[in-house]
């Protein structure tokens, strides 16, 4: 029996072969093919691709080899394993790929050289043909096969390079061309791969489900905490969301069910790594430890040691340092406690490291989230998503500066749950002034404004994306300096989710925004229009210049 059928497939939708038919166009992906087949075509050499594992470079691998199979001008050959005992295995492989005798036994390593070397140039120069060399698992590759690859690049007429070499690595290759900068020298890209966003995590979940499916018949229906629950669970690195929805199709087949939540996807997490049950472990502790200080701090004993808590005066709700426990102090020490602390350490407090195992969810959204984030106002719809997506950060930038730059300048009880928020759902960031080239970071959608607003007036919208990327790129661009520019999310049942880049103003009539317009650049205003009203059922996750 053909258990697959139960669910109305008709093959495995989570196979973690790289099937060139289940390929998943992500951004990332399409933009690393682009760039080495671009590269391929014109000869250009030496090409690297970089990810950690899981990524997606196996699959890329195989696309490329895909793109170029059946041109008659391009010979394509594939290394699997490099790690090769010395230079004369490595040279003798590659003699053999290439379809050259097998060399004798007292052949030294320069004529084995010579040969190859006088093949590519009879392919290259003479038949007019692309050879390429593809190296999986590069991180692999001893330090001899580096010298010999270098030494193939330098085989080249004054146009084009006659070897055309890519290779496929995890991080620690990074370590290997800064150790062999001759050869890091010759690179033409060098790009690398990371974990998809929310996002493209939910779209590749329900790609490859449409691809098994039989016709559109499949009954597998996924619940957005469902996929939240993925996506968390995985990372968003492609191999673990397919081993884990694999895991689920199965569960869903033994159980005879067909629609995912979140319990059934916690459930095989846990099942598969065990990973649950010692952040259960972990986080008992963590509150037992938080009730002890808690008694400490409140109870006449705790004063009696000289503990204080740091309070905030107009709300009488505690404010947590960036102390793991909070920021207890000695009674000597009471002229160091501040007011209101800094967004710093705010933002590092301790927080609940589990959100989805505490607030209840309805519809992908947080409801305990949006009742803070709104305390007087009534949510008009509930159909928005939790995420605002992802940023991949670059040299120089910070958490705080990111924060700002979605968020805007909300009042502090607001800011003080956004950056707490910010924090529970990047834990992998230690240091919020402090992030790594590429590292990626999670923005959650945190209501802070709903229509209607000012009736008159106007607004001038420069452009609109529909992706967190697109608009914080938009606005690293065109910073302040030549435009005062400001990003707003916003969501309604119209237009979904998007980001809209306006001028940080808010205009009484069309006349004035008409003369703000005029301005800008006119690269930046040639798109631009004037908005006068939001949809009604419009939810800001920005505060929105209203005066």
């Amino acid at each position: 029996m053909d258990y697959l059928k139960i669910v109305h497939l008709s093959k495995e939708p989570f196979s973690n072969s790289p099937d060139p038919e289940f390929f998943f166009q992500s951004s990332q992906h399409v933009a690393c093919l682009q760039k080495l087949e671009l590269s391929l075509r014109l000869r250009r050499g030496l090409n690297v691709v970089i990810g950690d594992i899981g990524t997606g470079k196996t699959t890329l691998c195989r696309q490329i080899i895909r793109r170029f199979a059946k041109q008659d001008e391009t010979e394509t050959h594939l290394i699997l394993d490099p790690k090769f005992s010395n230079q004369s295995e490595f040279l003798n492989t590659i003699a053999e790929m290439f379809g050259l005798e097998k060399a004798e036994k007292d052949s030294d390593e320069w004529q084995i050289k010579e040969r190859i070397k006088n093949y590519l140039f009879q392919k290259g120069v003479d038949d007019e043909k692309k050879i390429i060399l593809i190296i999986d698992e590069g991180q692999k590759i001893p330090v001899f096969c580096i010298e010999i690859l270098r030494e193939f690049l330098n085989y080249e007429t004054n146009e084009y390079k006659l070897l055309q070499i890519v290779i496929f690595a995890q991080r620690e290759f990074e370590q290997t061309l800064k150790e062999h900068a001759n050869f890091a020298d010759r690179m033409n890209v060098c790009l690398f791969l990371g974990p998809l966003n929310f996002r493209e995590s939910r779209l590749m979940i329900k790609f490859r489900l449409d691809k098994a499916s039989m016709g559109n018949r499949t009954s597998v229906k996924f619940s957005y905490p469902a996929l939240w629950a993925i996506y968390k669970a995985a990372g968003g690195y492609p191999r673990k969301i397919i081993n884990l929805c694999h895991q689920i199709i199965l569960t869903l087949i033994i159980q005879n069910r067909f629609r995912v939540n979140w319990a059934l996807v916690r459930s095989c997490v846990k099942r598969v790594s065990g990973e649950q049950s010692r952040k259960w472990h972990w986080a008992v502790a963590t509150v037992l430890t938080c009730l002890v200080a808690a008694v400490l701090i409140l109870s006449p004993f705790g004063e009696q040691l000289g503990i204080r808590f740091a309070w905030k005066t107009e709300d009488s709700q505690s404010v947590l340092s960036s102390s793991l426990a909070g920021n207890l102090v000695h009674e000597n020490e009471k002229d160091l406690i501040k007011e209101e602390p800094s967004d710093l350490e705010v933002a590092t407090a301790q927080i609940d490291i589990n959100p989805l195992a505490k607030e209840s969810v309805d519809n992908g959204v947080h409801k305990e989230v949006v009742e803070d984030a709104l305390p007087n106002e009534s949510i008009k719809s509930n159909n928005y998503p939790e995420m605002l997506g992802q940023i991949r950060a670059r040299y120089g930038e910070t958490v705080l500066e990111m924060v700002y730059k979605i968020y805007g300048t909300p009042d502090y009880n607001m800011r003080k749950k956004i950056l707490s928020s910010v924090v529970r759902i990047n834990q992998h960031i230690k240091n919020l002034d402090g992030i790594y080239i590429n590292e990626v970071i999670n923005f959650p959608a945190m209501p802070i404004m709903i229509t209607p607003l000012p009736i008159k007036g106007c607004w001038v919208l420069v452009d609109k994306k529909d992706e967190l990327e697109s608009a914080y790129q938009f606005m690293r661009i065109y910073p302040d300096s030549k435009g005062p520019l400001r990003m707003v999310p916003y969501w309604n049942s119209r237009d979904g989710l998007q980001f809209a880049i306006i001028i940080k103003a808010f205009f009484a009539d069309e006349e004035s925004a008409e003369i703000s317009l005029k301005k800008l650049p006119s690269i930046i205003s040639s798109g631009a229009k004037i908005i006068t009203n939001w949809d009604d059922d419009t939810v800001f996750f920005s505060n929105v210049p209203i005066n």
